[in-house]
């Protein structure tokens, strides 16, 4: 006869299965959240990038027109649009080909929401990873308090409802890490082709995420190698018992990557690219030698092409760097305080220090305990912010974005040791974890729908003095420019946008396109990154002349109105 379970055990089953349903209902509000933004902003300046490519992929099993961002996250975004029976022209390129996307039918608003959806898998699972590692590794208040602030982090929303690939960046770099760190613990042959697997589906959704895996690795080795110097410590030479693992998960690695690609060949040269003029010094401009040289170069034989070609051009952009703003300074080769600025000002102050009192915790409890695994949230995000503040690019924080799900671990931790503090004060503690929780919780619902835009209370009330580009200004407030200038019933305006999207699909009055250094009267409407930066290409003051008049109206977090009297 199988024996009941007793008063403890069942008091635990209790708690478990009221964790997982709290889990389930934060992630179910996050979900709800982020759809009820869809018809709040337009396209912003990725996603019809993104949704082209992802439906070359589908449609046609190639990857040529944009191979700078891997596949992973771009298909994500393309499958809904496709699965409606929306197809690509070829004839149209990605940009011009990606609006026509999502004008198919006359259904913008529509075929928009379709491709932003297929962002929601990795919100979802990035909330699990934070939650299920926090609950594995510290304890269930913890990974409740974690819970919720994955899924309140301005940032983490506001990405998680767009069709790009950064919200997938930071789900594939949670789960590369998790990975990691299962496999250093006990690297068997199962964890091996886990880790390779994971961290290959990483790298398809962004190609920061091997950076940043690698980066946390090295930050995770030396924590270790600290700990294993301590006296009395125990632990075996890191990466000895699993040297023999690492080729079972390089395997799995390239497998996973080429599946990626559809298993595609290429070639190192296409023949419009001929005379090829290394090939003719070296071995002349005729004969069999030459001929064979033109074969080789041009046959295909390179697995995963794209892959090679868009790792080139993605250090190409980090070299030559893009158009970037802080602190009222423009520059196109970035800051490298840039991120640390960007998360302190984009992320709620209250997680802030939650962030840091869990980081201290952690770091002391992996110290005490002797236990590299406990401290690294806190190592593994030093880490990832170290090697971004090495970059050239400095253009939103939503490339450091997979540190958030670190953060979100690391203010579970710190709720947890303020909840659970003992002797004297712990009511003054626990009032302070709640009202702490609190704050970010109701800073998270009055930046609703604005995620995107988002700051905290440092930033003052000129957010624009201190970010703009993708942090508040990425394009995305034309609909609600469409919806003012008719409320207004203004009949036509000069408009400075500085996005992607094709103008004609939004519903605007009649309008013209408004230049650098071209004055105009009557209403004007310029986006904040041209006001301030001029936009990527064109000079930095091209509409500073517009400084000498009050706008009328900030529409939505991005778009100045202006009315310039003749």
């Amino acid at each position: 006869m199988k024996a009941g379970l007793s008063s403890d055990g069942k008091a635990r089953v209790k708690a478990s299965r009221g964790l997982a349903v709290l889990f389930l209902l934060l992630t179910g509000i996050g979900v709800a959240r982020i759809v009820s933004t869809y018809h709040v902003f337009s396209g912003t300046w990725d996603e019809v990038a993104h949704v082209a490519t992802g439906m070359e992929w589908l449609q046609n099993g190639t990857y040529t027109l944009e191979p700078m961002h891997p596949p992973l996250a771009r298909v994500a975004v393309a499958l809904g649009p496709f699965l409606s029976g929306i197809r690509w022209d070829p004839r149209l390129g990605m940009w011009q080909g990606g609006n026509a996307i999502l004008a198919a039918r006359n259904q913008y608003g529509h075929n928009l929401a379709l491709a932003r959806m297929g962002v929601l898998p990795f919100f979802m699972v990035g909330a699990f990873l934070a939650w299920r590692w926090t609950l594995a590794r510290y304890g269930a208040i913890a990974a409740g308090a974690a819970a919720l602030s994955f899924t309140t982090f301005p940032p983490i929303l506001g990405h998680a409802a767009l069709a790009t690939t950064d919200m997938a960046a930071a789900a594939g770099f949670t789960a590369a890490l998790l990975s990691f760190i299962y496999w250093l613990e006990k690297p068997t042959a199962a964890r091996s082709a886990a880790f390779g697997a994971a961290a290959a589906l990483g790298t398809l959704c962004k190609f920061s995420v091997p950076i940043f895996l690698l980066a946390s690795g090295a930050g995770l080795w030396l924590w270790r190698r600290i700990l294993e110097r301590r006296e009395g410590c125990t632990a075996a030479p890191l990466l000895l018992a699993g040297r023999g693992k690492i080729g079972i998960a390089a395997l799995a690695a390239m497998a996973a990557l080429w599946s990626g690609y559809r298993f595609s060949l290429g070639s190192a040269a296409e023949s419009a690219q001929r005379p090829y003029g290394a090939i003719d010094r070296l071995v002349g401009t005729r004969g069999w030698a030459h001929e064979a040289a033109y074969a080789l170069v041009e046959a295909k034989c390179i697995p995963a092409r794209p892959l090679i070609k868009g790792l080139a051009q993605v250090r190409e952009k980090e070299e030559r760097g893009e158009k970037s703003f802080l602190l009222g300074q423009v520059r196109s080769r970035g800051w490298w305080y840039f991120f640390p600025v960007a998360l302190a000002v984009k992320t709620p102050i209250a997680g802030l220090i939650l962030a840091a009192m869990g980081a201290a915790a952690a770091l002391r409890l992996s110290w005490a305990g002797k236990n590299w695994i406990l401290g690294a949230p806190p190592v593994a995000a030093a880490a990832t912010l170290s090697i971004a503040m090495l970059q050239n690019l400095s253009i939103g924080v939503r490339h450091v974005l997979p540190m958030y799900s670190l953060l979100a671990i690391m203010t579970g931790v710190g709720f947890q040791t303020l909840w659970r503090r003992a002797g004297g004060g712990r009511a003054m503690a626990r009032t302070a974890a709640a009202a702490l929780l609190a704050w970010q919780t109701i800073a998270s619902a009055r930046a609703h729908p604005d995620y995107l835009a988002y700051f905290n209370e440092l930033a003052g009330r000129h957010p624009e003095k201190i970010l703009i580009t993708s942090d508040l200004d990425w394009g995305q407030d034309l609909l609600r420019l469409s919806s003012v200038l008719r409320e207004r019933k203004i009949p036509f305006v000069s408009i400075a946008y500085s996005g992607a999207a094709e103008l004609e699909h939004l519903q605007l009055p009649p309008f013209r396109a408004l230049n650098p250094y071209e004055r105009a009267t009557g209403w004007v409407a310029v986006g904040m990154m041209r006001r301030f930066t001029g936009g990527i290409g064109l000079p930095d003051d091209g509409f500073q002349w517009l400084s000498a008049y009050e706008p009328v109206e900030l529409v939505g977090k991005s778009i100045l109105l202006y009315y310039i009297p003749d």
